[in-house]
């Protein structure tokens, strides 16, 4: 049996693509833009039979402020410049009620808990989700532009804690903290 890759050779019938961007404001704080879209590239029949073209189906982009420590949302706002009813945009009042959680451990439980399945949308909700991992990447990197002295032990990190456990590179015996380690050692 060959690779799910080999089986590619049908046409193309659905994309979803999300691309998530951070910008510096301060050195303290970021905006992360995250746009999710949906194309359909058949026609389909809905649920209730009706014929559906082919082409856009959901275009949305949520916008976050981030900054503090722990990194929290201090503001957030979102667009859906395509849907596919006008009712879909009624759900962008749940988009607030994120200012002011922190994006740590739990963080996806709590933004289910608050916007998912019937309060909210999926779609939203899960480019929020997704956004947690891109929100902290751009926080780490626009405070870490600057170089500054290795810190006198792992627990001076700052930070360290979104990075222990993050992956398999950042367990305990893994190579990233084992670096880390060793640069304490030498200062």
């Amino acid at each position: 049996m060959g690779s799910l890759k080999e089986l590619i050779t049908g046409n193309l019938i659905h994309s979803r693509s999300i691309d998530m961007k951070s910008y510096a404001l301060d050195e303290d704080t970021v905006l992360v833009e995250g746009w999710l879209r949906d194309d359909r590239f058949e026609k389909i029949y809905n649920t209730t039979g009706e014929e559906m073209d082919k082409g856009p189906v959901h275009y949305l982009t949520i916008r976050l402020k981030v900054g503090g420590s722990p990194p929290a949302i201090l503001d957030a706002e979102a667009e859906m410049p395509h849907v596919p009813l006008e009712f879909c945009r009624t759900v962008l009042d749940s988009i607030p009620k994120v200012i002011g959680m922190n994006i740590q451990a739990g963080f996806v439980k709590k933004v289910r808990a608050l916007m998912g399945g019937v309060k909210g949308c999926s779609h939203l909700t899960h480019l929020l989700t997704v956004m947690s991992q891109a929100a902290l990447h751009g926080y780490i990197t626009n405070k870490w532009r600057k170089k500054r002295p290795v810190a006198n032990s792992i627990d001076d990190v700052e930070n360290i804690e979104f990075l222990v456990g993050s992956c398999r590179a950042w367990t305990q015996d893994g190579p990233k903290l084992e670096a880390l380690k060793a640069a304490i050692a030498r200062r």
